[in-house]
């Protein structure tokens, strides 16, 4: 009697298994595949090596892992062999953090081995961050693996009526950082410099040409002369006097990849200060939706990171401020708060960039010094905006980028 029991217990918990199997299956109706950048994590593994052999072996294995099944680290081997057969990934790959792993004496093989798990733990650790993220998000069912050994992760969800939402909340890599700015005034005295040196770029005249024939002909003599302020509308007040502070100005969405070129051009980076960035502002004016601002970074670690960056953060949470506009309220470790005493107490009349993803969120001017490790985001959010902030920062960044490269939706 008691065998039979059991045996009735067995076939119960087999039927509930089963059914909810299927029953999950069934309402996972939406699949995403997000991709890991392997490109960019080989590269961080090597210290953002400008090896030639390195950098163009990387190439040819991106080239190959549009057709191929195999994984990018099997790629990247194949292509390094055939590209530089008598080179040695270990004079690349013996870096002060794969010491452990990897001496001037280990074989391709054994680089590629210890390459592949290092990617492995980085991907296992990314499939916790996604469950994470999406389960904070308010999604209970979900179904998140890696598919076979590849760089691809599958996401199963049920169907959801907002699913640009969650896009973003799974691409979304979260590095957060502090960073010093410049003022405007310090470096707008080289924008004529970076005119001059645009004169003979094919490239900029015809982007000028593309502009001109939508403006008034009146227009030409300038833009010939000023190639940057075609495409750039410099941040001055009523009394055209430059405004006090980080940003550089205004640019149409369908021009950023113009001025993009124009400052990541060799003869221009040659013009402007070393330690001078450009980032953009993570969305557009609300006043103006065609136009992202330009804000100009000042880099003054050796190293080239930021000076504070979301590990030092231990708590974040949505506030609303005292005009009820909703802001981020992040805590500091108190390694943090003394970085934050100091960049604060050293920058009192001017600003601090706070950005996410190489964007910038938040910009204010510092008052008084700031000792408790406290601070806000001020970014014009709507409340889900917010939420979903606070949900990504909570969870931590994401190692390494990814990109969605296939998905199958259906909407609720």
């Amino acid at each position: 009697m008691t065998t039979n029991k059991a045996i009735s217990a067995c076939v119960l918990v087999a039927f509930i298994f089963t059914s909810c199997t299927l029953l999950s299956k069934k309402e996972l109706e939406n699949s995403l595949v997000v991709r890991v950048s392997a490109n960019e994590f080989i590269l961080s593994l090597a210290n953002n090596s400008k090896d030639e052999k390195l950098l163009e072996a990387l190439n040819l294995a991106d080239e190959m892992q549009g057709d191929s099944s195999e994984n990018y680290i099997t790629l990247f081997g194949k292509a390094f062999s055939e590209l530089s057969p008598d080179a040695n990934l270990s004079e690349i790959f013996s870096t002060v953090d794969l010491r452990s792993y990897i001496n001037f004496n280990s074989s391709n093989e054994e680089v590629l081995a210890v390459l592949q798990n290092q990617l492995d733990e980085v991907i296992n650790n990314m499939i916790n961050i996604l469950r994470i993220r999406i389960d904070r998000y308010g999604i209970r069912h979900q179904n998140v693996t890696r598919i076979g050994n590849s760089e691809n992760i599958l996401v199963e969800l049920p169907a959801i009526e907002n699913m640009d939402r969650v896009k973003r909340l799974i691409e979304t890599r979260a590095k957060l950082e502090f960073w010093e700015t410049y003022e405007l005034s310090e470096i707008y005295s080289y924008f004529d410099q970076v005119n001059t040196g645009l004169l003979d770029d094919k490239k900029i005249e015809y982007a000028i040409e593309m502009k001109i024939d939508k403006i008034d002909e009146e227009f030409r003599e300038f833009a010939e002369k000023n190639p940057l302020f075609v495409h750039l509308r410099p941040a001055v007040d009523a009394n055209m006097q430059l405004m006090q502070g980080p940003l550089v100005g205004y640019v149409a969405i369908q021009d950023t990849s113009t001025i993009n070129y124009i400052f990541n051009n060799k003869s221009v980076k040659e013009i402007l200060p070393q330690d001078l960035r450009f980032y953009w502002a993570y969305k557009p004016l609300s006043e103006d939706e065609d136009m992202l601002q330009l804000l100009a970074i000042k880099v003054t670690t050796r190293d080239g990171n930021a000076p504070i960056d979301g590990r030092l953060i231990t708590d974040v949470k949505m506030e609303y401020d005292q005009n009820d506009n909703i802001t981020i309220h992040l805590s500091m470790n108190s390694e943090g708060a003394k970085i934050w005493q100091r960049l604060t107490r050293d920058n009192i009349g001017r600003s601090i960039a706070i950005t996410l993803d190489n964007n910038v969120y938040s910009y204010t001017t510092v008052q008084p010094e700031i000792k408790d490790g406290q601070t806000s985001i001020a970014g014009d959010f709507t409340e889900n905006e917010a939420q979903d902030l606070v949900n990504i920062l909570r969870t931590g960044p994401l190692p390494i980028t990814v990109s969605i490269v296939d998905e199958n939706q259906k909407k609720q």
